[in-house]
């Protein structure tokens, strides 16, 4: 049975006109959550949770407006946000929400919030299922699939022009595997999803309003992120790795489904991981011994973004760079030249420049109020 969105109400502050080269990103901001010497701890009243909208197009790269009213969540993967590949709507998952009964604690969340970026206002608003964590947008832009981190369920959503309806939810495997994120071919056939609870990795064939499982992966430990190379052809995926060692790359050939690289980053915690437009380059953002406590062994102040080449199913790392504490997400320009990386600790993002594999800092640093928990642009996919 179909459910509809229903109409909410939102102003967006401090706007300006988008220009008509615009490429649209949205961070995803948690008021909710701050780092306290490597504690998570819940904000006393905190703010509503806000999206701010970005233009990568020029640099430096311009703030459009941000839009309040829009729960997010730095629970699960930093790709709670999708955009629709015309840039009309923006989707923002919410994995978790403080608890009603008791502020103190947080509890599932199942919303899924629809933001017209035109407007910059909330059209919408769905419930899909406990932990609404990953979620992605075909390449044709008429459907959506939401990973339901505590439910072990995807959603599949239909988005038809402004109108985004609850189709489906499939269920996939066991709550506890903690599934946290389906990244989609291009041609829409085929889906990657992270199992972060079991250390694995399904690979799932999608048509119509069915998910069916084609083969399970063991892969390094706590898989999160995942993307498709524009070709259909590989697949890479970003574990956190080992609590105790790095962060791993694992490159997957869809054909055989077989993995045929895994790559040691050097870093621990590789919470973010995004791959450009292209196909051509991967960013990895790694907490980095950012989250420990200040008298760990393991502390530092600073997280690591790290970029690498992919070429056919070789990673070659060529650059990386230091940023904030506690570290999200990352995001591509259309053309793969500007890296925008969210900083959870400084509420920010950091903007570097990509030339040919060597990052630079530019110095432009963008507040976000909240936390910068979830970012994607609209070739993000």
């Amino acid at each position: 049975m179909r459910k509809t969105v229903i109409a909410g109400v939102c102003v967006g502050l401090g706007l300006v006109s988008a220009q008509a080269s615009a490429q649209l990103a949205v961070s995803s901001n948690d008021h909710k959550i701050k780092q306290e010497n490597g504690v998570n701890k819940n904000v006393a009243n905190p703010p509503p949770d806000s999206i701010t909208v970005l233009d990568l197009g020029t640099l430096p790269v311009k703030v459009l407006g941000t839009v309040d009213n829009v729960p997010g969540s730095v629970v699960g993967p930093p790709l709670s946000v999708a955009i629709t590949p015309d840039e009309t709507l923006a989707l923002v998952a919410s994995s978790s929400k403080l608890d009603p009964a008791d502020p103190t604690k947080l509890v599932p969340d199942d919303r899924i919030t629809v933001v017209d970026l035109k407007d910059r206002k909330v059209i919408g608003t769905l419930n899909t299922g406990p932990g609404a964590a990953g979620l992605s947008i075909t390449k044709d832009g008429k459907r959506a699939y939401v990973a339901n981190r505590m439910a072990g369920s995807v959603s599949i959503l239909s988005i038809d022009g402004k109108q985004v309806a609850l189709v489906k939810t499939v269920p996939l495997m066991k709550a506890d595997t903690l599934l946290s994120h389906i990244a989609l071919s291009p041609d829409g056939g085929t889906g990657v999803v992270t199992r972060n609870g079991d250390a694995k990795v399904e690979l799932v064939k999608l048509g119509g309003d069915n998910i069916t499982s084609t083969a399970v992966l063991d892969i390094a430990p706590r898989p999160y992120a995942a993307a498709v190379t524009p070709d259909g052809k590989t697949a890479v995926v970003a574990s956190l790795g080992d609590p105790k060692g790095n962060g791993v790359l694992s490159v997957i050939d869809l054909a055989s489904g077989k993995i045929v690289n895994t790559t040691d980053i050097g870093h621990e915690s590789l919470e973010g991981m995004m791959m450009s437009p292209d196909g051509r380059w991967i960013a990895g953002v790694a907490h980095g011994g950012s989250t420990r406590p200040k008298d760990a062994p393991q502390y530092k102040p600073k997280g690591v973004v790290v970029l690498y080449r992919l070429e056919g199913n070789g990673l070659t790392k060529v650059s990386e760079a230091p940023i904030g504490g506690w570290s999200q997400g990352a995001s591509f320009s259309r053309d793969g030249s500007v890296v925008i990386v969210q900083n959870m600790n400084e509420a920010n993002l950091q903007v570097f420049k990509n030339d040919n594999g060597k990052l630079t800092d530019t110095g432009q640093s963008i507040p976000t109020v909240g936390g910068a928990a979830a970012i994607r642009s609209s070739t993000d996919r």
